[in-house]
Formats: structure tokens, C-alpha cells, sequence
């Protein structure tokens, strides 16, 4: 069934609770990710960024959402605005570096599934870490082809579920406050710069996808009252899972050192015993559940729209003739994730990170020029003028940049394979336009 707009208007929408636990469940769904920070950069340090961030980072690429979806809440979101504001070739690159991004996300919620599920099976091997990743890929597809509703729907009762592991275990851990959680402050080993550099690519991906329930405004009840709620809810929520029970597991056993992927259950069992560990465990595997179906709700909007506006092959324009869902999307996906489950966490979220802070840079530029172009519009507006949003986005520029510089420098050298791999990425946008225009 092709997709057409009567059809289209015709499905039940996400209500605006839903919508909250949506972009929460997109950005973050618990602390699960970040263990890696605190033993490569030092607790006192990863404590710090995790903590200023959203202030730098993560509050002003939510404000410039905001703004943006609520004077424009169209389908395909950020794509649209990039496309209203420069044109077809802009669009398209914004959408196609955004699509490939939310391959490495994806399969990295994937991995981490996979990783936390070795709390029940110590003895998972290689080859059915990969197995279980990919059964959750398709699985996850599936359940997406049923439509936004179920999926708002999950990602609640899923988020509830992971919060009660979180606030078990900080509770606890500050009730047996006996360590300082911020010592040492940096990596014994490291240099502050180098320290940072080191947590960089995590800490942005932790605190990244402001921007990735946009592409589906129209399937949302009221987006323009109901996407700045979302997004005000959702940094000081997504803040706070960061930092307490972080803090507060580092206050009750003081074992920085010791944290890598999947540490949260240790560090629960250690707390509370094995049933918290246990808890910690199940919550990352709803966790990166509940993230991996949101994101790829998402993601698989991004070549409907395209197809709608004769940017990409119209098979994307077909959709499921119940619920509406491009369904040639989703298996696109689940087949490149599939390729993917077999890499690391830490390689996953890098290449994301890179790429996600390129794009945050031109949701800004869209901003300035959808401003510039449009004196009045009704919704939510940033209550500041064209110099006060320089000042509000340049600390996120400077970050981007020295995420990029950190990238193509390792160890005082430059980094020629990953530069050609960062440059393949980037060229491949252009050439996909080029060919898919000729179609």
C-alpha cells in the first residue's frame, strides 16, 4: 500500500505522555553505557562531564529541537528543516549522515544487550553473544512494523521497570556512603586533556538523540504544545540517571578502577546482594530493549520521507496497510544491523558520536536560518536573539570540534586509516544523492 496522507492521518498517534517516555527512552532508558568512563578517565572527572554536559551540551541542541519541531512538525523532522532552510542536497545529506549514524547506535544497544545478558549465562560464548544480539534486532523490527503506539506503550512500562534497579541501588549506595567518589578525580595515568579526550566519544553519545523522535511528528498528538514538553523533561531526567547512581555506587564501594561494560550488576550485587545485581541485569537487557525499538522507530522514517519527496528508491514509500509502518525500512535495517552486531560497544558508539555532533552543527545553522527567514510562526520560541544563541551553541561548536580533532590524533600522530574511513562516510551522502537522483 502506498503511503498517502488521508491513510496516514488516520492512525492513533502517540499521546503526549508517551511521547515523554519516548524521547527519554531514545536519549538514555538508565545509566547502562557509560561504566567504561569512570575506569578510563578517573571517577571525579567522568562525575564532572557527566554532570556539566547537559548544560553545554545536551540543553542547547534540546532547546534548538524544540523550537524547530514546534514551528515545523513534519515528518522526517530535522531532515525537513535542513531541507526547508538549504535546499535538497542539504536536506538529504542531514537525513543520510543521520540514517547511517543510527546503524552504529542501534547495534550498540544491541551489543550491550547481549553484554548485560552474560550476568545469567557467565558462559556466553562469541558466537551466541552475536546470536542474541541479532535476535533482538529482529525482534525489535517486528515489533515496529505494529506501529508507534506499541512502541510508546513499551517504552513505559519498560522505562519503569529499569528506573527501580537504578533508585534501589542509589539508595542503597548512599546509605553505605564510605568512600569519596571523586577520588582520584583523574586517571592516575593520564593527563586532565588526555582524560577528557578519552570519554569524549561515550559522553556525547551518552547525552545525544534530542533529535530522533522528530522524524515522526505527525504521528504524535498535538507536536507543536507536545515536543518542547518532551524535551524539557527529558535532559534533567536523563542528567539525573546519569549521575546519582553513578555517584552513589562509587560512594559505597569505591571500585573505579574496576568498571567496564556491564559493571552496573557488579556494582548492584555488590550494594545490595545478588538479587540487585540480578535486578541491574534484567534492567539493562529491558534497557537496551526499550532503546534499540524507540531509535529504530526513528530510523525508519527516514527513508519514507526521502521516498516521499523523490529523494531515495520509492519502494521506501510503501508501508504496512494496517498500521502504516515503513516496512521496507525496518528490514533494511535489521539487515545491516545484523552485520554489525560483532563489533564492540566502545567502536560503535565512536563512530556514532562523530558523525551525530557534525549534524547537531547543522540543526544549529537551520535554526539561525529558519530564524532569519521567518519573523513570526506560532509554537515555542528560545527566548533568546541572534547573539544570545551564539553564546548558548558555542561551547557545543568547540566540543564538536574537539571530538572531531580527537578522532584523527591518537597519540600525538594523525590517524590516516581513520580519516579515510571518516571521509568515506562523509562522501558516501553526495554519491547516494547523485545516483539516487539519476533513478
Amino acid at each position: 500500500m502506498s503511503r498517502d496522507a488521508p491513510a496516514h492521518a488516520a492512525l492513533r498517534k502517540a499521546s503526549l505522555l508517551q511521547l515523554v517516555f519516548l524521547t527519554y527512552s531514545v536519549m538514555c532508558s538508565g545509566a547502562y553505557g557509560l561504566e567504561e568512563m569512570v575506569s578510563s578517565t578517573g571517577p571525579g572527572l567522568a562525575l564532572v562531564v557527566l554532570a556539566v554536559l547537559p548544560f553545554v551540551w545536551a540543553a542547547p541542541i534540546s532547546m534548538a529541537c524544540a523550537e524547530l519541531a514546534a514551528r515545523h512538525p513534519v515528518e522526517g523532522g530535522y531532515y525537513r528543516w535542513a531541507r526547508l532552510a538549504f535546499g535538497d542536497f542539504v536536506g538529504y545529506q542531514a537525513a543520510w549522515l543521520a540514517w547511517l549514524t543510527m546503524f552504529s547506535t542501534n547495534a550498540a544497544f544491541a551489543v550491550l544487550f547481549a553484554n548485560y545478558l552474560r550476568h545469567f549465562a557467565p558462559e556466553l560464548t562469541p558466537g551466541a553473544h552475536f546470536a542474541v544480539a541479532v535476535a533482538l534486532v529482529w525482534i525489535t523490527a517486528l515489533l515496529n512494523c505494529r506501529g508507534i503506539r506499541l512502541v510508546g506503550t513499551a517504552s513505559v512500562v519498560l522505562t519503569l521497570l529499569i528506573f527501580l534497579p537504578f533508585f534501589f541501588m542509589t539508595l542503597l549506595g548512599l546509605l553505605r556512603w564510605q568512600f569519596n567518589p571523586f577520588l582520584p578525580f583523574v586517571h592516575p595515568e593520564k593527563s586532565p586533556a588526555a582524560a577528557v579526550g578519552d570519554c569524549l566519544f561515550v559522553a556525547l553519545w551518552l547525552y545525544g538523540g534530542f533529535e530522533k523522535m522528530t522524524v515522526s511528528a505527525e504521528e504524535v498528538e498535538d507536536p507543536r504544545r507536545a515536543f518542547p514538553i518532551a524535551l524539557a523533561f527529558a535532559v534533567p531526567l536523563t542528567a539525573a540517571s546519569y549521575v546519582l547512581p553513578t555517584f552513589a555506587a562509587l560512594a559505597a564501594n569505591g571500585d573505579w578502577s574496576a568498571w567496564r561494560e556491564a559493571y552496573y550488576s557488579t556494582a548492584a550485587a555488590t550494594i545490595g546482594g545478588p538479587w540487585l545485581g540480578a535486578a541491574m541485569a534484567a534492567g539493562g537487557l529491558a534497557s537496551n530493549t526499550c532503546l534499540l525499538m524507540v531509535t529504530m522507530l526513528g530510523q525508519s522514517r527516514l527513508p519514507m520521507v526521502l521516498a516521499d519527496d523523490g529523494l531515495f528508491p520509492q519502494v521506501f514509500k510503501r508501508t504496512h496497510p494496517r498500521f502504516g509502518t515503513p516496512v521496507a525500512a525496518l528490514l533494511l535495517g535489521a539487515v545491516a544491523l545484523t552485520t554489525l552486531c560483532g563489533l564492540r560497544f566502545a567502536q560503535l558508539a565512536g563512530v556514532y558520536a562523530l558523525v551525530q555532533a557534525l549534524s547537531y552543527m547543522l540543526i544549529y545553522a537551520t535554526l539561525f536560518k529558519l530564524r532569519a527567514k521567518e519573523a513570526g510562526g506560532q509554537g515555542f520560541r528560545i527566548p533568546l536573539r541572534t547573539r544570545g544563541l551564539v553564546l548558548m551553541v558555542a561551547p557545543a561548536v568547540l566540543l564538536a570540534a574537539a571530538l572531531v580533532l580527537r578522532g584523527l590524533w591518537h597519540g600525538g600522530a594523525f590517524d590516516r586509516e581513520q580519516a579515510l574511513i571518516d571521509l568515506a562516510i562523509f562522501a558516501s551522502g553526495p554519491l547516494t544523492h547523485w545516483l539516487f537522483r539519476r533513478r
